[in-house]
């Protein structure tokens, strides 16, 4: 049953929008609360989706044949014991019955309204009442039992790689978008949970899925990295620009590429706050950071009173002048305080650490503020590659104590997110090799990637991977 609720509770909003009476044009825009007559505990929406899902199984046991509505009455009998004859051939017909659907479409830049009748659910034999799914009620069944969760997600990222084996380009940005979702909602999840500890049942499915997850993040990661390596090669390539060729819309190949590029920030997101989650668990640290229960903060004042530097503080700003302040003993605030709850408030503190900084963040900024002017003037020049960067020592840096640091990785990336150091670069693949030891020891080999600015030779612009240690 809650599988219908999400599916539903856009179905209402929508169907309300379409049977609203407002006319077009008014300057009123509030939607008043329309009172709605009939039951409110829910009896013939269990009775619908019951019976829809019942069908459903039916449908796939008889190959879509009718069946007697005595059947579906004895099974739904069991979940619902006080369902009539009655109110069941009252639900029948109220899902056989169709209601016209009024919806407008654009053709040749002529706008056009148009209706269709198929939205009855369920298909009912006049004489003998036998029924079954109708087309739309199939739909609404399947629609309802699709699965919204990032431990399925792994399977969907392998399609993408079915969609370029296939050479169906145009799949793959809304396969990315579906496992983007899955991410994202995951990581609200876990901010709901972190905010809200009453969330036991969510609590405890993550602590007892902490492998599943992990491994399904895992798992879509690499596949997104496969994706990416097949990018690179020739005979991808090949097809991507003959199949762009025929479209009626240019495609590039950064717009395949801009969404695994979205997916594998999120999922480290994902991976940040689910790693914050378990370590707050195994530690004992999750509490409330949402609404604030002021009763039980008032009480805990006046059970664990603050320190005297404080008081002082407090008492020198608000309390009278001369006058004897003693502080009362814990029962005497049993009646005086406000019995109205936090919750009631319009405003609540959210639990929010996606701003926090990092060491690695805070050492990009160093790398940047260091090093990032002199790379833009030598942009300004001409193309860039990591092996110049290197030799112009721009892989380390002094610090304040004059002290040499590694700074490699923070170079590197600026050839992966090309944004960090200035808006409108691209990367390269340049025509020479990168074979370069450092003193430390460290060798660096594969492709030389180059930056250039976007208005350079566009023909020379390429993905790339990142150069091996």
């Amino acid at each position: 049953m809650n599988s219908w609720i999400v599916l539903l509770s856009a179905t209402l909003r929508l169907v309300d929008l379409h049977d609203s009476s407002r006319e077009r044009g008014p300057q009123y825009t509030r939607v008043s609360q329309e009172s709605r007559t009939g039951h409110s505990d829910g009896y013939w929406l269990e009775i619908a989706c019951q019976l829809l899902e019942y069908l459903l199984e039916e449908d796939h046991q008889t190959n879509g044949q009718f069946i007697p509505q005595s059947r579906c009455l004895n099974h739904l009998r069991v979940m619902i014991p006080e369902l009539s004859t009655n109110d069941l051939n009252y639900v029948v017909n109220m899902l056989s019955t169709p209601s016209e659907l009024f919806f407008s479409r654009t053709a040749e830049k002529i706008r056009q309204t148009a209706s269709t009748k198929q939205t009855a659910l369920v298909e009912k034999q006049s004489k003998i009442g036998h029924v079954r799914l109708s087309q739309a009620g199939r739909q609404s069944v399947t629609l309802a039992r699709q699965v919204d969760d990032i431990l399925y997600s792994e399977h969907d990222a392998a399609k993408i790689m079915s969609a370029i084996a296939r050479s169906d380009f145009d799949r793959i940005p809304p396969l990315c978008d579906a496992i983007l979702l899955s991410i994202r909602g995951l990581t609200r999840e876990i901010r709901r949970i972190r905010e809200n500890p009453a969330l036991e049942g969510k609590l405890n499915s993550f602590r007892d899925n902490r492998k599943h997850y992990q491994s399904a993040v895992r798992n879509i990661q690499v596949t997104v990295f496969d994706c990416q390596k097949q990018f690179l090669r020739q005979e991808v390539r090949q097809r991507f620009d003959h199949w762009a060729q025929q479209q009626d819309d240019p495609w590039d190949w950064q717009v395949l590429n801009r969404p695994l590029i979205r997916i594998l920030s999120a999922l480290e997101n994902l991976n940040r706050r689910l790693s914050d989650l378990l370590r707050d668990i195994a530690e004992g640290r999750i509490q409330s950071m949402g609404i604030v229960d002021f009763n039980k903060a008032a009480l805990n004042l006046a059970w664990q009173s603050p320190d005297i530097e404080l008081m002082s503080s407090v008492f020198q700003q608000i309390a009278p002048v001369d006058i004897a302040v003693s502080l009362p003993a814990p029962s005497d605030y049993q009646n005086l305080l406000d019995n109205q709850r936090a919750d009631n408030s319009g405003t609540s503190l959210i639990y929010d650490d996606g701003g926090d900084d990092i060491p690695e963040s805070l050492k990009l900024k160093r790398f940047l503020r260091h090093h990032g002017q002199q790379m833009r003037e030598r942009l300004q020049q001409g193309p860039l590659s990591l092996s110049e960067a290197i030799a112009n020592g721009w892989h380390q840096f002094a610090d304040s104590a004059q002290m040499s640091e590694d700074c490699l990785p923070q170079l590197i990336n600026m050839f992966v997110d090309t944004e960090q150091l200035q808006p409108g670069l691209v990367v390269a693949i340049g025509s020479q090799s990168l074979d370069i030891r450092l003193p430390d020891g460290r060798r660096l080999h594969g492709d030389n990637p180059t930056l250039m600015t976007a208005k350079r030779n566009q023909k020379f612009v390429i993905s790339c991977r990142e150069p091996q240690l």
